[in-house]
């Protein structure tokens, strides 16, 4: 038979695996911009941890996760935010369609408490969301939880100061968010398969729910209150009584 029979032959096998079927789509999930699909060629890694480092805080690095919520969360799968640093803003949750009772907060006392907590989380196959400021996980302990996260089928992401990006790390994704200008956002990639280290993207949030309004222009109520006339109205000045001694 001729060699390329027998390679015809072999690929038509079911248990025989081909290369272009295999893509990094599979093994991801959407975040909901397709910039940032394309970015991260696909979406945010399933089964791995995704290390997740902003400049500032509070500049919107919790609302790319917002339809990775969504999507969870309207599935019935728990989140479990692990030590956040801000109490969640409920109405803003509820604006992007997330089910609050699916969210659960979790606080820890210690590092250790704080890693027993993740592995278990993970391990209960629940989307977790970490904060490790009040922590410092060392590479064995974030290996432990990369090894959890492989028999899970969600993504896991931690929120980690920005110095923590000089020390080595077994997350798949390593990314750095830093606010560029109001509603513009950018991204950078320390360390993902398939994307050279120093990757970046500009993404702009066009998004109503994802928008930041800075302090001084937001609406302020200029025109000074009118007095409030009472009924009862008091003397303008009060005259001394004498007393007859």
């Amino acid at each position: 038979m001729p060699e390329k029979s027998l390679l015809n032959n072999l690929l038509s096998r079911q248990d025989t695996w081909k290369g272009h079927q295999y893509h990094l789509s599979k093994n991801s999930i959407s975040t909901g911009n397709d910039h940032i699909d394309k970015f991260l060629l696909g979406g945010w890694p399933l089964s791995a941890i995704t290390e997740v480092s902003a400049r500032q805080n509070g500049i919107g690095e919790l609302s790319l996760l917002l339809p990775v919520l969504k999507h969870y969360t309207n599935k019935g799968k728990l989140c479990v935010w692990l030590d956040p640093p801000y109490e969640p803003y409920a109405p803003c949750l509820a604006d992007a369609e997330i089910l609050l009772d699916k969210i659960l907060i979790v606080r820890s006392k210690n590092t250790k408490e704080w890693l027993w907590a993740a592995e278990q989380i993970i391990q209960g196959n629940a989307l977790l969301f970490a904060w490790t400021h009040q922590i410092n996980p060392n590479y064995t302990a974030l290996r432990k939880l990369q090894l959890a996260a492989t028999d899970n089928l969600s993504p896991t992401f931690l929120f980690r100061e920005i110095s923590s990006i000089k020390v080595p790390s077994p997350a798949s994704l390593r990314i750095e968010i830093e606010g560029v200008r109001t509603n513009i956002m950018s991204l950078l990639i320390h360390k993902f398969k398939g994307k050279v280290p120093g990757t970046r993207i500009r993404i702009n949030l066009s998004n109503k729910l994802l928008e930041r309004t800075l302090l001084n222009k937001l609406p302020v109520n200029i025109s000074p209150p009118k007095q409030y006339k009472g009924t009862f109205s008091l003397p303008a000045t009060v005259k001394p009584q004498h007393l007859n001694a």
